[in-house]
């Protein structure tokens, strides 16, 4: 996916409608929010990491994706597309076992407690 189709997920996943409340609800600048839609501007790591954690997904997923559309050279695209599709095989494998994702949520949850 590139950042139009990210945003549109986010559109979606949320229910807004207009990239006016969408910029509002991620936080993001009016200016580059026109920017984002037009193709002058792709997202960068922290915006990517807003996106992912809007549309609750691997934000690596997002950030590599967002690395692979501004890539300058085809090998550079070809890498992160590479490192994209393994974080996505990896987060899904992680996620297929037997639990529910209100389980998974509250294990995570779990976990992240005992490491502070």
């Amino acid at each position: 996916m590139n950042t139009h189709e990210y945003l549109d997920a986010v559109k979606r996943h949320l229910g807004i409608a207009s990239d006016y409340a969408l910029a509002k609800k991620l936080g993001f600048s009016q200016s580059a929010m026109s920017s984002y839609r037009t193709g002058r501007r792709v997202l960068d790591d922290d915006a990517a990491l807003t996106v992912a954690e809007a549309l609750g997904i691997n934000p690596l997923v997002v950030i590599a994706a967002a690395n692979a559309e501004r890539a300058k050279t085809d090998e550079q695209k070809a890498r992160w597309t590479g490192l994209m599709e393994k974080f996505s095989a990896s987060f899904n494998t992680l996620l297929s076992g037997s639990w529910s994702g209100v389980e998974r949520r509250r294990d995570w949850s779990r976990r992240l407690a005992h490491a502070r």
